[in-house]
């Protein structure tokens, strides 16, 4: 018999790994199963869900991943724990899967500024220096979940939104862009570093100085390969973690 949750997956537009993942996540959230108990078989949760062997298994993955279940050969998938071991997951894949991470997390923006890239903010992020910007500076989060990055946006001048509507975007900026501008994102870079927070950021995280870190730093391109847009966040390295699926294109 197909389990209720199935319905909702239909028209998502996410492959169906990553659906049965989240499907899953909310079953266990609510106690089903609860803690020390086994999660159904691989070949109950294909029929109960309607999905093929290696959807289940790459959604078990990323549970595992995730820190809620253990699998164990020949005992079967052991519910460990009702909670994510990181406050954010964000899938890498496309550019859309970014946009999703600006919509899940938003931005509380604190301070904004017009400024111009100088020589060594301008490497720091990658591009070529010159050019003015209106820098949004604030703090992204779920409600409800610790802050989980401070982020400084630059936007092109004449491409930026008015000061007065930056707060009601929550952070949907780009998008905002696309469709009030006409300007869509055709391309994003993106670099992944580790560190160390400094005091301002800590302080914003709630974190202590010195505390491990990831930082973004995102340059969106239009179709004719211009800057849109740059950021530079930095997340504490307890409540973000990173996921991809890497498909081989053609058989060697």
């Amino acid at each position: 018999m197909t389990h209720p949750d199935h319905e909702k997956g239909e028209d998502s537009a996410a492959p169906r790994y990553i659906w049965l993942a989240e499907t899953l996540k909310k079953r266990i959230a609510a106690n089903d199963p609860p803690v020390g108990q086994l999660l159904p078989t691989e070949h109950a949760l294909c029929e109960t869900y309607d999905v093929s062997r290696h959807t289940v298994r790459e959604a078990l993955r990323l549970l595992a991943e995730a820190g809620l279940i253990v699998r164990r050969r020949g005992a079967g998938t052991l519910v460990i724990s009702t909670e994510s071991k990181a406050a954010f997951s964000q899938r890498l894949g496309n550019v859309d899967d970014l946009m999703q991470y600006a919509r899940d997390a938003r931005l509380t923006p604190e301070r904004t500024a017009m400024v111009a890239l100088e020589s060594t903010l301008a490497r720091s992020l990658g591009v070529a220096p010159g050019g003015e910007y209106m820098k949004v500076s604030g703090v992204r989060g779920v409600p409800g979940q610790p802050p989980i990055a401070v982020t400084d946006i630059y936007i092109r001048a004449d491409l930026a939104p008015p000061v007065e509507k930056i707060v009601e975007m929550n952070g949907l900026i780009i998008e905002w862009i696309a469709t009030t501008r006409g300007i869509a994102t055709a391309r994003v870079d993106q670099s992944i570093l580790a560190g160390a927070m400094t005091e301002r950021e800590a302080e914003a995280l709630g974190c202590e100085p010195g505390a491990s870190a990831l930082r973004t730093r995102r340059r969106y391109y239009d179709q004719g390969g211009r800057v849109i847009a740059l950021s530079d966040s930095v997340h504490p390295g307890d409540r973000f973690v990173y996921e991809m699926t890497l498909l081989r294109e053609a058989e060697f």
